[in-house]
């Protein structure tokens, strides 16, 4: 929505396997929380250099929204966050128009083909590569 209305920057940091609100082991991710508490609160984090090998960006590529009622993904519900898909490969189908994939590579994310109609049913992403950044 802030996006979309006021052109705000806007990320997704995975931090959990797809669980139950509450069921995934926070140990596992102290690590993370701690260094976005330094970034949150810390006027200059000390946070290790920088190495590009260690990091995955992505930008979207696809938001597909459920449109009707006859919607399908074409793939089975457990299907895990960021499986990549190529180029032409059928994802969706909505009101019997087929949805492809873009991209080579290209990552689904939140796939539901139960939204309510309107509502993101799957977004799609592709990898940018790091050395194409313009660090700060």
């Amino acid at each position: 929505f802030s996006v979309n209305e006021f052109g705000a920057d806007a990320f997704t940091v995975e931090l959990g396997k797809v669980r139950p609100f509450g069921e995934n082991n926070r140990d596992s991710f102290a690590a993370a929380e701690r260094s976005l508490r330094q970034l949150i609160a810390q006027p200059e984090p000390q946070l290790p250099n920088f190495d590009p090998q260690q990091h995955f960006i992505f930008a979207e590529a696809q938001t597909i929204n459920r449109m009707n009622q006859d919607f399908e993904l074409n793939f089975a519900d457990d299907v895990a966050n960021f499986t990549a898909f190529e180029k032409g490969d059928l994802l969706a189908t909505d009101g019997g128009e087929p949805i492809y994939a873009q991209h080579d590579a290209e990552h689904i994310i939140f796939p539901n083909a139960k939204v309510a109609l309107g509502q993101r049913a799957l977004l799609t992403v592709v990898r940018v590569p790091t050395d194409s950044l313009e660090l700060v």
